[in-house]
């Protein structure tokens, strides 16, 4: 539940001319409560979800973040693991992930295997947070010329990560 949702919620009980006494008892509370809050059709609702990539993308979220909820998504609608699956993840990515995972020549998840999809995300996000860092500790070296650099712990990403070393 979303905490702007749930506040939007108790103030429209609180503004009501009896404010919580609009209640008769527990029982008429728990029936407005789930109400507005539970939807009938729980899997139609993830489904429709799925289909807006406004309501489920990473956006400003982690990577983390998106594919729990993502993943609640797919379970709720019961989706199967294939093609459409792996690409509502992949067009639900933030952009510049997205970008490096369309770039690689060696590597390449299978269309068909969403948690090699999650694992090879997971893992180009690590090797974009390391650049960030990098760069973010030595800003001078980011605005040259551009290395690639395998990342040991990740030899079957092959060159993974371009990391900004200083012109010679």
């Amino acid at each position: 539940m979303k905490a702007r949702r749930a506040s939007t919620y108790a103030l429209r009980v609180l503004w009501r001319p009896e404010g919580v006494e609009s209640f008769t008892d527990w029982a008429a509370f728990e029936k407005d409560f789930w109400a507005e809050f539970f939807p009938i059709d729980p899997a139609k609702s993830a489904a429709l979800a799925l289909r807006n990539r406004e309501q489920y993308g990473q956006g400003k979220r982690t990577l983390d973040e998106y594919i729990d909820s993502f993943q609640a998504l797919v379970e709720q609608a019961a989706y199967p693991d294939g093609l459409q699956l792996c690409l509502m993840f992949w067009d639900g990515l933030h952009s510049a992930l997205m970008e490096r995972i369309d770039n690689f020549a060696k590597g390449r998840p299978d269309d068909k295997q969403i948690a090699f999809w999650y694992k090879v995300a997971w893992d180009q996000w690590q090797l974009m947070e390391i650049w960030r860092e990098l760069c973010w500790a030595h800003p001078a070296p980011c605005s040259t010329s551009m290395v690639t650099l395998r990342h040991p712990a990740l030899p079957h990403l092959g060159p993974a990560l371009a990391l900004a070393t200083p012109a010679p």
